[in-house]
């Protein structure tokens, strides 16, 4: 007899139960769980082994044989080795004191594994990868004003009087980083001798250097400072403002009240101090540990009358190089030269005009020079350049007129300085003190009739304002050892769409 089926192990649709849908089958399997590596645990650093060495005209091959004794290794010497040693080393290392040996006897050394080699000092080849452009600047700048006065009723070559004056100031900077290296590398190799020397592919950016081991030693000495140096960058930010002056303040703005206990220190030049530097006022913010920037130092100037920022560039320059950052607009006009030929019996006069195009930048330009001392600050050489268009005037060209042509040219404001200027990392240096006035005429009136000549006055009115304005620059330079955006130009991430961060 068959037992009776128990309800509870009965199986029904088993086989025959369709297969679930692809997507639950992917909700149901768990996401994969990604195991960082585990870091290994950093060993210690070895600690060397010291020696106390005592030793009076002791020949250094002896001291070195009993060196390597005391140190377990096997020793290769040179037979040309010689010389006495005195010294007095205690608990130093095995290299601390080879190479105190070394400086007494000419001689270099090496540590392979087991075995220490000693050898003479001769000359050897050594590569050193030195990451610069190829390529050589001369920069050159120059600031000039010319004045020349006539004296009435004169007449050339008649010995007439008149007033000549002129200033110049001419900047050259010649910038030859490989030849100047190569120059000083090869000065140190040869120490004195004509053993050494230096080939060098800058294409690649290596140097092949012939020396002894002391000189290679301060060859590299010397590299290392001059990379560390080189790679330096400097970020300035600077900006232009034009402040027009209110009543109250038409002798320029204040900087004493200004600066007065909110961390300026001010600074002036003027002609009874120095002759050869145009006066100017500088005022430096050194107050790093509070939050004011370029726009609260701006914003603060309205206490003097209308400010109106021209510009605002920031440029990064590597160090001791000069870089220029320029926003402007080339403005187009055009000069008409009229030939007049006489006619003949068989032809008539002619009259041929010749149009030539001109270009004028009207804007911002900016010249500045880094170079950052060891104490970290920033020595700039800088001179901005500011020009706009003033208004366009008639060429007095008699042919032109008598051809009824009207040929305007632009009349060109420009302001533009030339300083030196000495400014701690981070420091906001401001230059000021460069006053204009500026005559506004408007007049309104019946149309047609307030401008005519003569009784144009009985058909409107006049009004001209007197304008005095203050040109003030803003600096601050800012010394960039990491030029990435998560370190030190990370005030600039916000500028950038996230679509750029994460490509």
């Amino acid at each position: 007899m068959l037992p009776e089926k128990d309800p509870r192990m009965t199986v029904s649709g088993h086989i025959d139960k369709p297969a679930p849908e692809k997507a639950s089958i992917d909700q149901a399997i768990p996401p994969v769980v990604s195991q960082l590596p585990v870091i290994a645990v950093p060993k210690p650093v070895e600690k060397l082994q010291t020696f106390t060495v005592v030793a009076t005209n002791l020949p250094a091959s002896e001291l070195l044989f009993a060196l390597a004794r005391d140190a377990r290794l096997n020793l290769d010497i040179d037979p040309a080795i010689d010389g006495n040693i005195s010294i007095n080393a205690i608990d130093q290392t095995l290299p601390q004191i080879l190479k105190r040996i070394s400086r007494q006897v000419n001689l270099r050394y090496f540590i392979d594994g087991p075995n220490m080699v000693i050898q003479k000092d001769l000359p050897f080849t050594r590569l050193y990868h030195v990451d610069y452009l190829n390529m050589s600047r001369k920069t050159k700048s120059d600031v000039s004003i010319t004045t020349q006065i006539a004296a009435t009723g004169t007449v050339e070559g008649s010995g007439g009087g008149g007033s000549n004056s002129s200033t110049s100031i001419t900047n050259v900077s010649n910038h030859d980083f490989w030849n100047s290296l190569e120059a000083n590398v090869l000065s140190l190799a040869s120490n004195g001798s004509s053993k050494g020397s230096v080939i060098s592919n800058r294409e690649s950016g290596t140097l092949s250097v012939l020396a002894t081991a002391a000189a290679h030693d301060q060859i590299q000495e010397f590299m290392d400072k001059v990379m560390s140096s080189v790679r330096k960058q400097v970020l300035i930010e600077a900006t232009v403002v034009e402040v027009t002056l209110n009543d109250d303040f038409q002798a320029g703005v204040d900087w004493s009240s200004l600066a007065s206990g909110n961390g300026w220190d001010l600074a002036q030049s003027t002609l009874a101090g120095n002759l050869g530097v145009a006066p100017f006022l500088s005022a430096t913010y050194t107050d790093s540990s509070s939050d004011r920037d370029l726009s609260a130092s701006i914003k603060a100037l309205d206490t003097f009358g209308d400010v109106s920022v021209m510009s605002s560039p920031k440029i990064m320059a590597l160090n001791n190089q000069t870089s220029i950052l320029k926003v402007v607009d080339n403005r187009v006009y055009f000069t008409t030269e009229v030939e007049e030929k006489d006619g003949t019996d068989n032809n008539a006069a002619e009259t041929t005009f010749t149009t030539t195009i001109h270009t004028v930048p009207v804007g911002f330009v900016m010249n500045v020079t880094p170079f950052i001392t060891s104490t970290g600050e920033v020595i700039l050489n800088i001179k901005p350049t500011i020009s706009r268009i003033l208004q366009f005037i008639d060429t007095p060209n008699p042919a032109l007129a008598a051809a009824g042509i009207s040929n305007k040219v632009p009349e060109i404001q420009v302001r533009e300085m030339e300083s030196v200027l000495r400014v701690a990392s981070g420091d906001t240096a401001v230059i000021g003190g460069l006053m204009q006035d500026t005559a506004n005429a408007n007049s309104t009136g019946i149309p047609g009739l307030h401008d005519v000549d003569g009784f144009g006055f009985l058909f409107g009115t006049q009004e001209q304002a007197l304008n005095k304005t203050e040109l003030v620059i803003f600096l601050r330079p800012r010394i960039i050892d990491n030029a990435s955006i998560e370190t030190e130009l990370k005030d600039f991430k916000r500028y950038l769409k996230p679509k750029l961060l994460t490509e």
